[in-house]
């Protein structure tokens, strides 16, 4: 939990809730910075549950695919967000109902990213999870899990 760097929370927290703004952080950041940026992501998500155990939302267990979109999706809310669950103040379960939309015990809003994009190159990268690798793409030509894995 400690792994997760104070500056990619204030990234997300000063970008929130407008995509175009995360895009224009993240075209004008180093390569390096973005191959960070992505790791950081992962981390914070992995923190909350193994994927591959999925998480029960009532009665049914969520598949590894969408439990890992659950926990990104629980990242992209923000550090306070992020920490309360990871801490057990709010169960995964209950993130799932207000990612689902769904009423929920949750006593905060949650953001709803705009998912409106500057370049068209990033049109199918419309979360703040997902951005960084289309803007990774676009401006280095490389596909960033393949640049992550190897390096």
């Amino acid at each position: 939990m400690d792994d997760v760097p104070g500056w990619f929370w204030e990234v997300l927290d000063t970008a929130r809730p407008s995509l175009a703004a995360l895009e224009s952080w993240l075209e004008a950041q180093p390569r390096g910075v973005l191959e960070d940026y992505a790791r950081a992501y992962l981390e914070a998500a992995e923190a909350l549950v193994d994927f591959s155990e999925g998480v029960t939302v009532d009665g049914a267990v969520w598949s590894e695919d969408g439990t890992e979109d659950l926990c990104m999706w629980v990242v992209g809310q923000g550090r306070a967000f992020w920490r309360s669950t990871v801490e057990g103040a709010w169960e995964l379960p209950d993130a799932a109902q207000a990612y689902l939309r769904r009423s929920s015990p949750l006593m905060w809003e949650v953001t709803q990213w705009d998912e409106q994009v500057r370049r068209p190159e990033h049109a199918g990268y419309r979360s703040p999870g997902t951005l960084v690798h289309g803007v990774y793409r676009a401006r280095f030509g490389q596909d960033l899990d393949e640049r992550l894995t190897d390096g």
